[in-house]
């Protein structure tokens, strides 16, 4: 139940429900329902299809369902709950106002509801997850960084294609920076299996990679064979777990040698063999 109930909140934080919004919205569905007994039918219809369309998103059975089914599909249809929250409370704002009879009481009432949507910490819709959309092509710096430095390493090699394994950001974003530069999976490996027609379905040898290269401080014996066993070009570790676990990064990894330092990441190349 307590994962059902975070489920539900992180949902709710990605589709830009803020803790005041939701307030509001919760207390301008308790308006309607007080006012729908007067036999308003504009009031009845807007109070059922904010309260119907608002359980079918948070009920745990719909978040269940699409958490096990259809992954990802979860938080794209929890925006849904931003379609009722505005004409709620412009319904509750107008009939608040047309109740006052005096021009200064809804002077007052106006700069009044203001100062709730103020106090409700924005005034506007800021979801953490429409941050992600905003621009597709954009690629965070440190990312960025290092894909330069792979493209860069690509040409001093003078190669068409490098087989890159890196951790999930820079594979993310790699393939769509440039052609030349492979990974040896890609993100519908952690994405799931949504549609078993349009994306890969890895077998268990790239889900072990995975979970390696995600906590390559539990995996330093491991991460050298899985290079190997894919015949990859170079590899880039990321930093954050050695300074999380306090341990210092290795030189090696299997036949694989350490050879650039970055500020978030660690560049591995093959041992050349002397001729």
């Amino acid at each position: 139940m307590s994962n059902m109930l975070e489920a539900i909140q992180h949902a709710f934080t990605l589709a830009g429900g803020t803790p005041g919004l939701s307030a509001l919205f919760l207390a301008g569905l308790i308006a309607l329902w007080y006012g729908k007994e007067g036999q308003k039918n504009d009031t009845r219809m807007l109070f059922h299809y904010a309260l119907v369309m608002l359980l079918v998103i948070i009920s745990p059975p719909y978040l269940y369902l699409t958490g096990r089914f259809f992954q990802g599909y979860t938080i794209d249809k929890m925006y849904l709950w931003l379609l009722p929250l505005t004409p709620v409370l412009l319904k509750v704002f107008s009939d608040a106002t047309g109740a006052l009879k005096k021009l200064h009481h809804r002077v007052l009432f106006v700069l009044a509801a203001a100062a709730l949507l103020l106090l409700a910490g924005t005034t506007s819709y800021s979801a953490e997850g429409w941050k992600l959309t905003e621009n597709s092509s954009y690629i965070p710096e440190e990312t960025l960084s290092v894909l330069k430095r792979l493209q860069g390493i690509r040409r001093e090699k003078g190669k068409e294609e490098i087989l890159v394994w890196a951790p999930q950001d820079i594979m993310d974003y790699g393939r769509r920076y440039e052609g030349g530069l492979l990974f040896v999976y890609g993100r519908d490996l952690w994405l799931g299996p949504i549609d078993s027609e349009m994306h890969q379905i890895y077998d268990q040898t790239a889900h072990e990679a995975y979970a390696a290269m995600e906590d390559a401080v539990a995996h330093t014996k491991e991460i050298g064979k899985i290079a190997e066993a894919y015949q990859c070009d170079i590899l880039v570790v990321s930093k954050e777990r050695f300074y999380e676990e306090e341990q210092p990064w290795p030189r090696l990894y299997g036949n694989y040698v350490l050879r650039e330092i970055l500020e978030e990441n660690l560049i591995y190349m093959q041992r050349e063999v002397a001729k």
